[in-house]
């Protein structure tokens, strides 16, 4: 069981280690693509003009990015189980007629939030 967990230990270990290591990379990578937008932008158009788009592209991105933290994830809900109470679809109605006519009793039970 010691082993197990020793394992289990390496493994979050390296894992954080990956991860760790990724993420230093990929702050290096955007120093230098910041650093070739600057030099693109300044060259072609203005200094003011450079740090105007590059400021707007990362606020742009740190509220994408604060937005998508704020967002709930749906919740999973499972299919709603027939009511025994109602009255079934005729069976001698067609498919599609039956299907409709669950969709709208499952409709009609189900929790409106």
């Amino acid at each position: 069981m010691l082993s197990k967990v020793k394992h289990s230990a390496a493994r979050a270990a390296r894992k954080a280690g990956m991860v760790s290591a990724g993420a230093l990379c990929v702050l290096v990578g955007a120093g230098f693509l910041t650093g070739a937008a600057w030099i693109f932008l300044a060259t072609a158009y203005d200094t003011l003009i450079a740090a105007s788009v590059i400021g707007a592209a990362y606020a742009g991105i740190g509220l994408l990015l604060v937005g998508l933290a704020g967002s709930d994830e749906p919740e999973q809900h499972s299919a709603p189980e027939p009511d025994p109470k109602a009255a079934p679809a005729s069976a001698d109605a067609p498919p599609l007629l039956q299907a409709f006519l669950f969709g709208l009793q499952a409709g009609a039970s189900s929790d409106r939030r």
